[in-house]
């Protein structure tokens, strides 16, 4: 099953803390395997309190909760959850990037998208 934009994030964040699957849902007092299909994308709903618990076990910076939050009710490109986490990009930012309508045969790539939120964030400075 393809991953979602939520089981990258807290994929990553996991990752990041070196935790194991099992280890995180001891800590959240939530099922391993539920996590692991969260992270997989086989499920892709959690309930605001539990995505609250696997986020403070996590210890997510507010951009992080910010982004976790938004893809509670909106499917985001894992590839574009990457690219966020590994930049100085805002939750604003993400968001922008997430939701933006792309033209043509082939979908931009995630360098191309982020310099259109930099730009349409730029010129709303002016």
């Amino acid at each position: 099953m393809a991953q979602s934009g939520l089981g990258t994030l807290l994929r990553k964040l996991r990752e990041a803390r070196d935790l194991s699957s099992r280890e995180l849902g001891q800590l959240a007092e939530t099922d391993h395997t539920y996590i692991y299909r969260l992270e997989t994308g086989e499920k892709q709903s959690p309930s605001e309190e539990v995505l609250g618990k696997l986020l403070k076990v996590l210890k997510a910076k507010q951009r992080e909760v910010e982004m976790a939050q938004f893809m509670l009710n909106n499917d985001v490109n894992p590839d574009w959850v990457e690219h966020v986490l590994q930049s100085d990009m805002t939750a604003e930012m993400f968001e922008m990037g997430a939701t933006m309508r792309h033209r043509g045969a082939g979908r931009p790539d995630m360098a191309a998208i982020e310099a259109r939120v930099r730009k349409a964030l730029e010129d709303d400075d002016e």
